[in-house]
């Protein structure tokens, strides 16, 4: 086996890795997020609670040294570093609980895109998309609010965070599904809070998480006895989210 195959075998389990990995975080961080919920309904009493529903816009990157071409039977290596970008117009739900003494936070956000454009540059060419699909993105944050019970307020916090998202060109029939995901041990949040009344009031936030990311795009071959291509690649990858949300707090 020379060398470039033997890179391309250690990207497949890396990749296989990756995937098994992202998908076990998710589902450990809905079932921490349920028990964390129980929790904080335990003890209400103690708690501020502030539901900010909004819009905004979310750009996912990947960017890696590599990009590989039809994994499967002839893998190569791209001679060039490769970024991908897709700018997601968004909507979410942030949600946080908040000691009314202590100050400390804890936040579930959620957010969900509809991707319009995937651009890619370097690797073996650029590319632009227009694409059919969603992208899902979500963090469990641990941190402090300054201003509890002020009508001005600032909240802050860090933690853990996944993406993942499934689409499709619109256009170009030759290419099949498009697979993203994103693993983040670091999300930081903050926020900008004013309320008008007791309850109600308006909020910007801004959302960033650097993750381990990866995206692979299955190319379909016009011969139906050839194995379709995919190319794609994983490396470094950033959600960057900006939203402005009405507040509700209880």
């Amino acid at each position: 086996m020379n060398t470039q195959e033997e890179i391309v075998m250690k990207l497949k389990n890396s990749f296989c890795s990756f995937t098994k990995f992202a998908t076990m975080t998710y589902v450990a961080k809905k079932r921490a997020a349920l028990a964390f919920l129980l929790f904080i309904g335990i003890s209400l009493s103690a708690a501020e609670i502030t539901f900010s529903p909004g819009v905004g816009g979310t750009v996912h990157t990947v960017r890696s040294f590599f990009e590989v071409e039809n994994i499967g039977e002839s893998d190569t290596l791209s001679q060039k570093a490769v970024t991908y970008i897709i700018p997601v117009p968004s909507t979410g739900i942030d949600m946080h609980f908040t000691h009314e003494t202590s100050g400390f936070t804890f936040s579930i956000i959620n957010n969900i895109g509809r991707p319009i454009t995937l651009f890619k540059q370097g690797g073996f060419g650029n590319e632009k998309q227009y694409t059919i699909g969603s992208i899902v993105d979500g963090q469990i944050l641990f941190g402090y609010t300054y201003g509890v019970k002020q009508p001005f307020s600032i909240h802050c916090g860090i933690g853990p965070g996944v993406a993942a998202g499934s689409f499709r060109p619109w256009k170009n029939k030759t290419i099949g599904t498009t697979f993203y995901y994103a693993v983040s041990p670091v999300a930081l949040h903050i926020g900008l809070q004013y309320l008008f009344t007791q309850h109600i009031g308006i909020t910007a936030s801004i959302h960033d998480m650097l993750s381990f990311s990866g995206i692979f795009i299955t190319h379909k071959s016009s011969n139906p006895s050839e194995k379709d291509k995919i190319t794609g690649t994983f490396g470094l990858g950033n959600t960057f989210t900006l939203r402005l949300a009405v507040s509700f707090r209880l």
